[in-house]
């Protein structure tokens, strides 16, 4: 298997698990200089980013991640993806709407040997979360 394909493969499987609460592989590939350069909820280190999913998934009753696609080469990783789930608690400065949603992002890591020192991240949480609570 070729580093390329060891890259994908374990990064994707990072964010798979992440979703569902593991953030073991979280703490095996970011380096310990990880930034998530994300415009919604930037995060500092692996901490931070553990926290911000955290809240993600206590947030989100139901919730599913779905990638769409992934590639990796020995200096990136990129993954497209879908998160749906029903908004049951206050996240991003958004008070539940108990309704459900489904968001599309993107995140794109810079690999430093085999270790994420950092991201770009973006996805619509916001925008659809918002329009659900404003139906009301």
């Amino acid at each position: 298997m070729s580093t390329a394909e060891r890259v994908r493969q374990r990064f994707t499987q990072m964010y798979v698990d992440a979703y569902r609460g593991n953030f073991e592989l979280i703490t095996e590939i970011m380096s310990p200089v990880f930034v998530c350069r994300n415009p919604l909820n930037p995060a500092d280190g692996i901490e931070e980013l553990v926290a911000m999913l955290q809240a993600q998934i206590d947030a989100f009753e139901d919730i599913d991640f779905k990638v769409r696609w992934s590639f990796g080469s020995e200096d990136g990783f990129g993954i497209a993806y879908v998160i749906s789930g029903r908004h049951v608690r206050e996240v991003f400065g958004l008070k539940p709407s108990g309704k459900r949603f489904e968001v599309t992002g993107v995140s794109i890591h810079e690999v430093q040997d085999g270790h994420s020192i950092g991201v770009y991240s973006s996805a619509n949480f916001v925008e659809v979360l918002k329009a659900l609570t404003e139906m009301d």
